[in-house]
């Protein structure tokens, strides 16, 4: 249970399930992934309001208003993730047009156990708050702070549940964040400080762009990658079919026989990310579409899921524990049990 990260073989983040628990200790980050930060030129240029004599125009105050109005909104679409590889720790959050914010952390640790906590162990967190109003530094980058920040559970406390143990605390990436730096996905590379890249997951690294949008609270040096939220897919068939082309492809390379172990353990680890995304995009679909009573059933379900999945993850691995194997044998359980999770929740998406 540390708050570390790993850049050597595999790259950082995503797992959805996350999107259902909440806040705690971290598991090792398996992916090298990561956020940026910007400069700091051009401050009063693009942010300070134009005073005439020794007042503000209410012109320029609005302007400047709707500027940061039209950032959050242009997110909507989005959700944010601060995450470790597969099996391990997951933040993820979504912020309104209005600056509202909400998600979720989990870290699961069904290995350790208790005599009154025999199935594992749970960090979590369930989180919601709001953002003060952006503010542009230069041509690719907004800044803001947290303006107030609730827990659905008291961080500090813990509860047994049906044989786990959960332990509440606050959200892994935001805390102690002092600044908060929103990255448009035209910033250069370049021009992103290494410890946001070290966090972020980026397919393509020989992009000179970011791609997306990105968070990276400045006191922590931790940071966000954002991902499509694909809220109405008219066609769910079309969309998995596409799925399973690109993980054909992906398979294909890992069975060309040409690559060294640690580009399998790589490539593994995006045929993962694949359908943890598509994962992550139907869950949200799901929250949109259900009515309270049937996300809470669906909810608990995923939880419950979630455990068996980290713990089914953790086993494969064992056969190469603490080889250059270990990574890939994780990844591929994975993959094959989000994808078939994928195929459950798109079910239900198209039938309810």
């Amino acid at each position: 249970m540390k708050r570390k990260k790993i850049t050597a073989m595999i790259m950082t983040v995503t797992f959805v399930a996350t999107v259902f628990t909440g806040c705690g200790t971290k598991s090792e980050k398996m992916n090298d992934n990561s956020s940026s930060a910007m400069t700091e030129d051009n401050i009063t240029q693009n942010n300070e309001t134009e005073t005439i004599g020794t007042e503000t125009t209410e012109k320029e105050t609005e302007a400047e208003r709707e500027t940061g109005t039209s950032v959050f909104s242009a997110l909507k679409n989005y959700y944010f993730e601060f995450a470790s590889g597969a099996g391990g720790w997951n933040t993820t959050l979504t912020i309104q047009p209005d600056g509202s914010f909400s998600g979720q952390y989990h870290d699961s640790e069904m290995g350790v156990t208790g005599e009154d906590y025999p199935n594992g162990t749970m960090d979590q967190c369930v989180f919601h708050g709001m953002f003060t109003q952006p503010v542009a530094r230069d041509t690719y980058t907004y800044q803001f702070r947290i303006d107030s920040i609730e827990y659905d559970k008291e961080p500090g406390t813990e509860e047994i549940i049906d044989g786990v143990k959960y332990i509440y605390t606050d959200v892994y990436g935001l805390e102690d964040a002092e600044e908060i730096y929103l990255y448009l996905p035209d910033i250069p590379v370049a021009e992103l400080p290494q410890e946001y890249l070290d966090w972020i997951y980026r397919p393509d690294k020989t992009q000179n762009t970011l791609g997306t949008y990105g968070l990276y609270n400045l006191a922590a040096k931790e940071g966000f990658t954002s991902y499509k939220i694909n809220e109405e897919a008219s066609d769910i068939d079309a969309e998995l079919s596409a799925l399973e082309e690109e993980a054909q492809k992906i398979n294909d390379q890992l069975q060309s026989g040409e690559l060294s172990q640690g580009d399998m353990n790589q490539l593994s680890y995006e045929l993962y990310q694949l359908w943890d995304n598509e994962l992550n995009s139907l869950w949200n679909r799901l929250k949109e579409k259900l009515d309270a009573d049937a996300m809470k059933q669906l909810t608990e379900e995923e939880r419950e899921w979630i455990q068996w999945k980290d713990k089914e993850v953790e086993t494969a691995g064992l056969e190469a524990e603490g080889g250059s194997l270990q990574p890939l044998l994780e990844n591929d359980k994975a993959a094959e049990l989000t994808r078939d999770r994928v195929y459950e929740l798109a079910e239900k998406l198209k039938n309810d």
